[in-house]
């Protein structure tokens, strides 16, 4: 599936071909070319392959970083300000600053650095080719996604790779695929959460160089230093040929869904190419998925546990537990590579720069320890980097592979949560197959329905799927959907969201409307469904940042029309008679057209209600998370405590039956409510020592302010019965 903006020029290398009847590869099956077949191939074939690699070189740039202007600039910029912090006026004192933030300087470079070694890959590369077998049944990629990087490296720009993350694994993947196939592995990006004993020595001579989550301010003030030398560091291995990979994400999902991109990295690269540094650079988008995930699940942390770090210990423990389960298949798909000089030149034609689709801004202060929005890239290229991040995601996404155990998930969880036969899951997985094919949705599942079902309830396992047998000695398959299981099976399902987030946004404004006649005007649905896209904004991107969310929508309802006969088209369309002088201008006639009108449709009506429960678990939790923000009336409280006190009145209400979504229970969807709440200029927000204080805004700060915030958002949870008569059959069809 090709990857491409609208007016770009075609890349200087052929396109990806036509994929449909492509066969894919499992790379874990090394198969040497028939002319190269003898003896010692046969008995060791990997070994022989990782010696017939392709040799590249890793120079390293610790040697350029130290000497350059930026880094002596940062390094005299903090010596200076500590200096005028002292009462001593002594050379001596300045001096001794100076040589001491040089040597921290030094001491960071070293933390921070990779160091690529062509003989650890090679070595690493045949131990993976003994490991992955033991837990996997197939690493599969598409052989013409190969050819189109092969392709691509031939211009001898650096290569940008951007998986979505889901695990630990992926970048381990991604160097492994490069490496078997010839392509010069990157550099990765990597927390330094995971620089551990051993472990962080491999990662590093794998690719992995170690960057901070936050750059935690030194004495009160930023830490020009680590900006500098991080920004310095990234520059010489692009100016040296490296390939960088890093993750737009920044973390590993918690719920299944893309995050919402972070800025800082990417913010680099394209200075990189605005200042000249380097020429230019291919953005590579990469989807990831996996049919188990391999690092376990979330699910402590979703319910409001602390996130346990990194150790050796934990690190064999799991490494142990991996190699005695069965992940299934992993499926990897390289999107098309495109240069960031085209897109940037797209996103900034004649110097407009693209609009963020919600003009509001946020008022609070830029973050002091993020590399994006301080002193690392320039105000006029922030929205530029925006665009291009978001670009990406919304892509990744939309070109993910849906796996077995997805598929079967998401039916369960919002289709069948009573369970269902086995016959009735075969042919609605059949139904959902063909309509994922009509969305252009890549599927990662071939062959009998029924082996197909039971293949992913064995990789999901009896916490998460039972299979029972039913009163006519028939299978019975019903999903555990009780805390916390639940969060974990909606991780999976959570994939296929991005497939429906827009017809649910739709399914859900539809029913926030007045709906008593069974008409709805076309306006007053784009309208909700604009505000509910506004409210939704962190958990989804529903359109690329160059294409109208509005247009879209309207795109969706059609579809929802046509396809699905949610609605039918009233003769609305036939211009009206309205005399000027009714508008007092003049005794002549124009053209007024009514207004568009949709009738609600029976043959859609259980379609329709499908489509809304999909966001009712995220509709639930930001309506829970308003109406607890009486709890700041008056009152500071801290995130920890305020996330806590929320996930309590939501199991609290979940008891009662008043909240009707296990799923809703998440601490993810209450941390993006806080976002959007702030954003709304509602909430403010003060961070100090990694502590987050929340607090409401002066002009708000009273119990009608957060009653109103709640009734906007619970227009939209209304539990009211909707009358089924609503829906009229179309008496023309």
């Amino acid at each position: 599936m090709l990857l491409r903006l609208r007016g770009y020029n075609d890349p200087p290398w052929k396109p990806t071909p036509n994929l449909t009847n492509c066969a894919l590869k499992n790379i874990l099956k090394y198969t040497p070319a028939q002319k190269n077949i003898n003896l010692l191939n046969r008995v060791f074939n990997h070994l022989s392959q990782v010696y017939e690699l392709k040799k590249y070189t890793y120079p390293q740039v610790e040697g350029t970083v130290i000497k350059d202007e930026r880094v002596k600039h940062a390094i005299e910029k903090m010596s200076v300000q500590q200096f005028r912090d002292t009462d001593d006026n002594d050379d001596e004192v300045y001096n001794k600053l100076l040589s001491g933030n040089k040597k921290r300087a030094a001491k960071l470079l070293r933390d921070m650095r990779s160091k690529l070694s062509d003989f650890l890959l090679r070595f690493t590369s045949w131990v993976l080719y003994k490991l992955f077998p033991c837990f996997l049944k197939a690493v599969v990629v598409h052989p013409a996604h190969v050819q189109m990087l092969k392709e691509a490296s031939k211009s001898n720009l650096p290569m940008i790779f951007l998986p979505l993350h889901r695990s630990h694994l992926d970048y381990i993947l991604m160097s492994f695929i490069l490496l078997n196939n010839d392509i010069r592995s990157p550099l990765v990006a990597s927390g330094d959460n995971l620089r551990i004993p051993f472990f962080g020595s491999l990662l590093r001579g794998l690719g992995a160089f170690f960057i901070k989550r936050r750059v935690d301010p030194i004495m009160g003030r930023k830490d020009h230093i680590y900006k500098a030398i991080l920004h310095t560091y990234m520059n010489e291995c692009l100016r040296a040929g490296h390939n960088i990979e890093f993750f737009l994400e920044g973390g590993r999902t918690r719920t299944g869904k893309p995050c919402m991109p972070k800025y800082g990295i990417l913010s680099v690269i394209v200075e990189a190419v605005i200042d000249g540094t380097i020429e230019d650079a291919l953005l590579v988008p990469v989807s990831i998925n996996y049919e188990k995930l391999v690092d376990g699940n979330f699910v402590r942390e979703q319910l409001g546990q602390a996130k346990e770090m990194e150790t050796f210990g934990s690190a064999i423990k799991g490494i142990w537990q991996v190699l005695n389960s069965n992940y299934g298949m992993i499926r990897v798909d390289f999107n098309q590579p495109f240069s960031l000089t085209t897109l940037i030149n797209t996103f900034n034609t004649n110097g407009k720069i693209p609009k963020p689709i919600f003009n509001k801004k946020l008022k609070s202060n830029p973050s002091s320890t993020s590399l994006y929005g301080t002193d690392v890239v320039s105000d006029e290229h922030k929205n530029i980097v925006e665009s291009i991040s978001k670009h990406v995601i919304y892509d990744c996404a939309n070109t993910q592979a849906i796996m077995s155990t997805n598929a079967v998930a998401f039916l369960l969880l919002n289709k069948y949560k009573q369970g269902v036969s086995m016959q009735e899951l075969v042919d609605a997985l059949d139904e959902l197959k063909t309509e994922l094919i009509a969305k252009n949705r890549e599927i990662g599942f071939t062959g009998d329905y029924l082996d197909v079902i039971n293949y992913a309830i064995e990789i999901l396992g009896p916490a998460l799927v039972m299979k029972e047998k039913g009163p006519s000695n028939e299978d019975f398959i019903k999903p555990v959907s009780m805390l916390p299981n639940v969060i974990e099976l909606s991780y999976y399902s959570n994939s296929l969201m991005s497939c429906y987030s827009l017809d649910s946004v739709i399914a859900i404004a539809l029913f926030s409307l007045d709906l008593k006649s069974g008409i709805v005007e076309q306006d007053d649905l784009v309208q909700a469904s604009l505000e509910l896209c506004n409210y939704l904004q962190y958990e989804f991107i529903f359109c690329r940042p160059c294409q109208s969310l509005e247009s879209n929508i309207l795109e969706a309802i059609d579809c929802l029309r046509n396809r699905h006969h949610i609605f039918t088209l009233l003769d609305s369309d036939k211009p009206a008679q309205v005399s000027m002088a009714c508008l007092d201008i003049d005794d002549e006639e124009r053209v007024v057209y009514n207004p568009v009108q949709y009738q609600l449709n029976a043959k859609g009506k259980e379609y329709a209600f499908f489509l809304r429960s999909l966001l009712m678990p995220l509709i639930e939790a930001y309506s829970v998370t308003a109406s607890s923000l009486y709890k700041l009336v008056d009152r500071t409280v801290l995130e920890n405590e305020l996330v806590k006190d929320i996930l309590e009145e939501m199991k609290s209400e979940l008891s009662s039956g008043s909240l009707l979504y296990e799923e809703s229970v998440s601490v993810d969807p209450i941390k993006n409510a806080l976002k959007l709440y702030q954003r709304l200029e509602l909430l403010e927000v003060h961070t100090e020592k990694k502590l987050k204080l929340y607090y409401l805004k002066e002009n708000v700060n009273n119990n009608d302010s957060v009653k109103k915030m709640f009734e906007k958002i619970d227009v939209y949870r209304s539990t009211q019965k909707f009358d089924v008569t609503i829906f009229s059959y179309d008496m023309k069809e």
